[in-house]
């Protein structure tokens, strides 16, 4: 989620790239290979996602 400048409320809510969890303030923002931003809520999902891509290229 991102809160407002003030706190008082939400501006948008974010969610995990991988899982679909609501994103707080721990947040992992980076491109995936896909040359895309993504957003990640831990290291892990991070992980999984580099495993998901080698995998779909080892297919083709």
């Amino acid at each position: 989620m991102k809160f407002s400048s003030n706190g008082y409320y939400v501006e948008k809510y974010e969610k995990c790239s991988v899982c679909g969890k609501l994103v707080y303030e721990e947040r992992i923002e980076q491109v995936n290979l896909k040359e895309e931003p993504a957003l990640y809520c831990s290291d892990w999902c991070v992980e999984w996602e580099k495993k998901r891509e080698k995998v779909k290229q080892e297919a083709l």
